[in-house]
Order: C-alpha cells, then sequence, then structure tokens
C-alpha cells in the first residue's frame, strides 16, 4: 500500500492556463448568507469522471456546482478571487458564493483534500492521518472526522463515484499530470470541432511501471479509507461507477437525479473523452511488462 505522497492531483491554479470556466465569477450564484442548509458530496478520486458527474449535476440545474474546493489545484485561485486566505474565511467564501439559492452546495471531495482539511482545522486532533493505512484507523476515527466534514458540509448526502479498472485510471492520472492536459471542453468558435483543450499538452507522457504501481495503489488506499468511513458512519452512499457512468450516461445519471429528489433531464455531455491509442498502447505494455517480470517475492 502506498502512502498520499503517489499521488497525481489536478491543478487549475497555474496562471499561464485558462481556469475551468465553473470555477469563474460567472458561476457564482448569488450571495448565501449563513450555512447552506445541505450538501452533496461527490468522494471520488482523480480520473473518475468527477468533471462528467459533476457537469451534470450543475447543467441539470438545482443540484449544485460540485469542484474540487478543498483541492491544492482550486483553491488557490478561488481563495484569492474570495479573498479567503485563511480556512474559516475560506469555509465561508464557499458557502456564499457557491451555495444554490435553494440552500443546496455540491462539493467534490478526494480523500487527500478530507485529511489535509481535517488537519488544517484541528491539526492536533487529526495528525493520526498522516499516511495512516485504512486498516489502522479506528471506527471512532472516522466518526470523528465525518462530524468535523458535517460541521463544513451541513447534512451531507454521499455519493461515492469510483473507478474499477484501476489501471487504466492510473494511467490517465499520468498522462495528464505530464500533459497538462486535464480535461477537454467545449468553447464556442474556437477550432474546427467548437472542442479545445483547456490546457496545452505537454511531452508524450514516459512509461513508468513502478509510478502506475504506485497511483494503483494510492487509489486502493484512498477508496479503502472512503469505504471506512461509510462503514463507520452506518451510511449507505450513493454509488456510481465510472464504466457505467460513461457507457450508460442517461440512465445512470438520471437514477442519481432521482435518488438525490430530483426530476431533471439528464443533460448533454459536453466534454470529450482523453483516452486515445496511447492510452491504450500503455495499457497493453503495463500488462506485458507485469506479466514478465518476477514478483519481489521471486527476486
Amino acid at each position: 500500500m502506498t502512502s498520499p505522497s503517489d499521488s497525481t492531483a489536478s491543478s487549475d491554479s497555474t496562471t499561464s492556463r485558462p481556469p475551468y470556466d465553473l470555477a469563474t465569477a460567472d458561476h457564482d450564484y448569488p450571495p448565501w448568507r449563513g450555512r447552506p442548509h445541505n450538501t452533496i458530496l461527490i468522494c471520488t478520486h482523480p480520473r473518475s469522471g468527477s468533471t462528467l458527474l459533476g457537469e451534470a449535476l450543475y447543467f441539470a440545474g438545482g443540484l449544485g456546482c460540485p469542484l474540487e474546493y478543498f483541492h491544492a489545484g482550486f483553491r488557490p485561485g478561488l481563495a484569492a478571487r474570495w479573498a479567503a486566505p485563511g480556512i474559516d474565511d475560506y469555509i465561508r467564501a464557499v458557502h456564499g458564493n457557491r451555495t444554490g439559492p435553494d440552500g443546496l452546495l455540491a462539493v467534490k471531495l478526494f480523500w487527500r483534500d478530507v485529511q489535509e482539511l481535517a488537519q488544517e482545522v484541528d491539526p492536533a486532533r487529526f495528525a493520526v492521518l498522516d499516511g495512516a493505512l485504512p486498516e489502522a484507523l479506528s471506527p471512532a476515527v472516522y466518526r470523528d472526522l465525518a462530524a468535523l466534514l458535517a460541521t463544513i458540509f451541513p447534512a451531507p448526502t454521499f455519493v461515492h463515484l469510483h473507478r474499477r479498472d484501476r489501471l487504466r485510471q492510473a494511467i490517465s492520472a499520468l498522462f495528464a499530470s505530464e500533459t497538462g492536459k486535464w480535461r477537454e471542453i467545449p468553447e464556442s468558435g474556437s477550432g474546427k470541432d467548437g472542442i479545445v483543450p483547456r490546457t496545452e499538452p505537454g511531452l508524450d507522457p514516459e512509461f513508468d511501471v513502478e509510478r502506475l504501481d504506485r497511483l494503483i495503489g494510492y487509489a486502493d488506499f484512498c477508496h479503502g479509507h472512503w469505504r471506512n468511513l461509510f462503514a463507520a458512519i452506518g451510511t449507505a452512499p450513493h454509488d456510481v461507477a465510472y464504466e457505467q457512468l460513461i457507457t450508460d450516461y442517461r440512465h445512470i445519471v438520471g437514477g442519481l437525479f432521482a435518488e438525490l429528489g430530483s426530476n431533471a433531464e439528464p443533460p448533454a455531455i459536453r466534454m470529450r473523452r482523453q483516452a486515445d491509442a496511447r492510452s491504450e498502447a500503455f495499457v497493453l505494455r503495463y500488462l506485458r511488462e507485469r506479466a514478465t517480470r518476477p514478483t519481489d517475492a521471486a527476486r
């Protein structure tokens, strides 16, 4: 099992790239006073389709604007725009700018974000989270963590978004990290087909089997914590698998909407899927190398 240092995470804070449009002031809600009435928490891991699912909730209307507000990629730019450098001010700013008119806040959370947020708010209490494997933490720690989250995200409804194919997830993370290309979003009047990359692609990524192993292990590490959290607080989250989301989008999204109490129709998809022949070549190469390399025990 790996530690959080093996994570690969997206970033929209680099000034040389256009910001993700849903993170701009154009998509702030009218000012909200006080705490949200309730919250949708998309509990997930990078390269699991969270932007696709988040955009479905947002463009359907009435289901919030789920972004990684507490992730290192989004928070610096938002904190600067909202003049909220400290965590307490920033939490109030997220509530005030991203709670919808009906009192609903929607947020995407990676496990790394949860750990860093908890340690920022109460460092002594949650120092135990540092590098701790899921099996090393007691249910009481997860319950304490859930109680803290509920003070920031009132009346949470949990959606567990995960990807079953951990190898392709790791390869997607490696490609995005190396190229700087985290998503492709349509923009009117841009490009031959109206779709342009939000970031300029970098060099071709270098194949690295050990790095892929670490990324796979880190995804298991994070989802192990998510599952332990849900078990400790006795909740069954709304479960969404990436593979079902992309192959049966309307059915899966429509079903989730119904579970969340909305009769909205799933909106059209505006993103372009980024997997291509290069990433599939990495899949085959990884499988070949893993099949021919001796295991650590046999060395």
